[in-house]
């Protein structure tokens, strides 16, 4: 087996004052693999433990002078990585070169998936990982101390990280080396948990417990930054630790509603203070139904001021029964009317389950922007009831809470959209993990089962 020296084209420069280094590793070493002749590269020797041979898929003792065998198995149809072996790029600020690359299947729910993860080497800083799932990346290294376990959920260095998802992952491919013994087939208990943009994942095996923390990465980011030809793959879905483009603004946008509805209130303030409300017609009246005359006219009154509604009170006392009242609002001086009517029943009674009552004796209407002038009112009344004793009330320049709830709803309907829009893009997100969100449509079903 030959076995040769070769320097790196460029070394990889030392991190930033400050930051905490390794020594760098030796020149990087090239040789044959044993099992099939094939060239193979350490890229990392010192560093790696193993490493597998990309042309028939065999795994060598990196640490053994003569790079032994450790598993060697049928030839895999060969896989090339999206990132080279051997490719250099600029990650966070710091200089990596892809040492090594695996594929990683789960299931879940019965349905295999699979993701592709890239082993980066910095002589100084070590190893950081890369993962790829859907077109979706994170950039990875060790956790620096083992996470508080807080239930379900875990808390590392202040932050607290909610569960995602356990699943059990198999290694399915392996290329390049790595710093433990790697082996096709190799299984690992995965934790993962998100505070998006960051994950903290476990992995558990019968010897060993690591924890790592990784960080959204854009694609076209992890592009630029190796210099790929191209373009990413397309992302799919939300991704875990995907940042989501509501949540910069949640605050901004509650915050800028509640300052909407606070001037909404000063508006309705504001009315409230020069408005007239004011008392300006009451009379009783009664309806028989063995007088010729049933219509009744009113006395006059006056409406003054600026234009403003009016509104117009009628209290019965119907028992049983209904009563239609057709009215009409006539100014003396033009003669013009604004007719209107209003209708009320009221009905009560016991049955098994108890007392029960539907309608109202009483009911009132507005009448918008009437001019000042002198009034008054027409009223005939239509009901089926023998007798019925009626009151009319009317008031001129009404403040009406009712236009500040228009106004507050209006105002609310673009938060209620972004409200919507960051709720479905976190129940995507959750879609595929232990604790996939309820959507709107199943807890409007849980809501009327209830």
């Amino acid at each position: 087996m030959r076995e040769t020296e070769t320097p790196p084209e460029l070394p990889i420069p030392p991190p930033d004052k400050g930051q905490p280094r390794r020594a760098p590793a030796p020149s990087a070493k090239s040789l044959n693999c044993p099992s099939c002749g094939g060239p193979l590269t350490i890229r990392a020797p010192g560093h790696s433990v193993s490493v597998a041979c990309g042309s028939c898929g065999a795994v060598l003792d990196a640490q053994d002078p003569d790079f032994k065998i450790i598993e060697k198995h049928a030839l895999k149809p060969r896989v090339q990585p999206r990132l080279p072996l051997g490719v250099r790029g600029k990650v966070r600020g710091e200089t990596y070169e892809v040492v090594g690359f695996l594929i990683r299947t789960s299931e879940a729910d019965g349905v295999p998936f699979s993701w592709n993860e890239y082993l980066l080497f910095n002589p100084y800083l070590g190893f950081r990982w890369l993962t790829e799932y859907e077109g979706h990346w994170i950039i990875a290294k060790e956790a620096s101390g083992s996470p508080v376990r807080l239930g379900t959920d875990v808390q590392y260095l202040g932050e607290k990280y909610r569960h995602f998802q356990t699943a059990k992952a198999s290694v399915a491919y392996v290329m390049g080396e790595f710093p433990w013994r790697v082996k096709t087939g190799e299984t690992a208990v995965v934790e993962d948990f998100i505070s998006p943009p960051r994950v903290l994942s476990c992995e558990r095996t019968e010897n060993e417990i690591n924890w790592s923390v990784g960080e959204h990465v854009e694609g076209e980011d992890v592009w630029k930054a190796f210099g790929l030809e191209g373009s990413p793959p397309p992302r799919h879905g939300v991704g875990g630790v995907q940042p989501s483009p509501f949540g910069p603004h949640a605050r901004n946008v509650v915050m800028l509603l509640i300052g909407f509805i606070g001037m909404a209130f000063a508006v309705q303030t504001f009315f409230m203070f020069f408005s007239q409300n004011r008392m300006v017609y009451e009379n009783r009246f009664a309806y028989n139904q063995a007088d010729r005359e049933k219509t009744r006219v009113t006395d006059s009154f006056d409406l003054t001021g600026r234009r403003s509604n009016v509104r117009i009170d009628i209290d019965t006392d119907v028992a049983n029964n209904w009563a239609h009242f057709n009215m009409a609002l006539i100014n003396e001086g033009t003669g013009n009317a604004l007719n209107f009517g209003r209708e009320v029943s009221y009905y009560f009674g016991r049955d098994s389950d108890g007392s029960w009552s539907e309608g109202g004796k009483k009911d009132k209407v507005y009448l918008p922007s009437v001019e000042s002038g002198r009034y008054y009112l027409l009223v005939e009344p239509e009901t089926a009831a023998a007798k019925v004793n009626y009151s009319v009330r009317v008031r001129r320049d009404v403040p009406r809470m009712s236009y500040v709830l228009w106004a507050i709803g209006l105002l609310a309907v673009p938060p209620l959209i972004f409200c919507y829009r960051r709720r479905n893009f976190e129940y995507k997100r959750w879609l595929e993990s232990d604790h996939p969100m309820m959507s709107l449509k199943d807890l409007k079903e849980s809501g009327d089962e209830d």
